[in-house]
């Protein structure tokens, strides 16, 4: 059974905004830390640092904006030729990724803000998070926090891929054209 209904443009452009960022993100994320690791401080790793904080703190605002919308939005119906098990798995995935969407840059930030290490794209400083000391241990625990979580999200986001692989190439059960621009095959 083809599924043709679409979530709003709003909401598939935040989630392709969101999935670009977030591969930007992780590739950023490991060439700095591979570097830092290293024990490279020069111009390219600071660059690296900048870009990351920058983008993740943009990230963390279109996360923002994507649940504003999709609370304003008619959620689209579950496709009822799914199991229950997968329908129930679909939306614990989607939970889990909304969370950590949510919680991994806030740990990013919030690890800048006990470094403290807030400057970005050129000498603008990211605002402190409220209720955060300066205190390098606390620093490093938030930050080896968000490097957890992140392997975490990158595990789940390689699963949500691969699913909504699936469902084009494979099942062709019109799910993936909710989230596509055009009409898939």
């Amino acid at each position: 059974m083809q599924t043709t209904s679409k979530y709003p443009l709003s909401l598939r452009l935040v989630h392709w905004m969101t999935a670009i960022l977030l591969l930007t993100l992780v590739v950023l994320g490991f060439w700095m830390t591979s570097r830092s690791s290293a024990n490279i401080w020069d111009a390219l790793t600071n660059t690296l640092y900048a870009w990351h904080k920058a983008l993740g703190f943009a990230a963390l605002i279109i996360v923002g904006v994507r649940l504003a919308i999709r609370a304003r939005t008619q959620p689209i119906s579950d496709n009822a030729s799914l199991p229950p098990t997968q329908r129930t798995l679909i939306r614990l995935v989607h939970f889990s990724l909304y969370l950590l969407l949510i919680a991994v840059p806030l740990l990013g930030w919030a690890g800048v803000t006990a470094f403290p290490a807030l400057i970005t794209l050129g000498g603008y400083n990211l605002p402190a998070m409220p209720g955060i000391p300066i205190d390098q241990a606390l620093a490093k625990q938030l930050l080896g926090l968000h490097g957890t979580l992140v392997m975490v999200l990158i595990v789940l986001a390689i699963g949500h891929i691969l699913a909504a692989l699936k469902h084009l190439l494979i099942n062709k059960d019109g799910i993936f054209n909710r989230i596509w621009f055009g009409n898939s095959p």
